[in-house]
């Protein structure tokens, strides 16, 4: 696996809570991963709160190709779940 670098600094500070709330959204089904803010995205992705998946495009212009979606990891849910 590669890893990601942190788009700022190097400090990894807890979850804001935009991205808590991110990760709830994620946790009900994927979500296109560029309706996120990359540096929430960022931070999901080298916490392994989340997983890229491949699925159809939602958006008119891309119909019927596949585009990135994230989709929530079983750590994301022990995050959600407070344990």
């Amino acid at each position: 696996m590669t890893r990601i670098a942190p788009l700022n600094g190097n400090a990894t500070r807890p979850l804001s809570e935009h991205a808590r709330e991110r990760l709830r959204d994620i946790s009900h089904k994927p979500v296109p991963s560029v309706e996120l803010n990359p540096g929430v995205a960022n931070r999901l992705l080298r916490e392994a709160l989340v997983e890229t998946v491949e699925l159809p495009s939602p958006f008119a212009t891309h119909k019927g190709r596949l585009v990135s979606h994230l989709k929530i990891t079983e750590a994301g849910q022990r995050v959600l779940s407070g344990a």
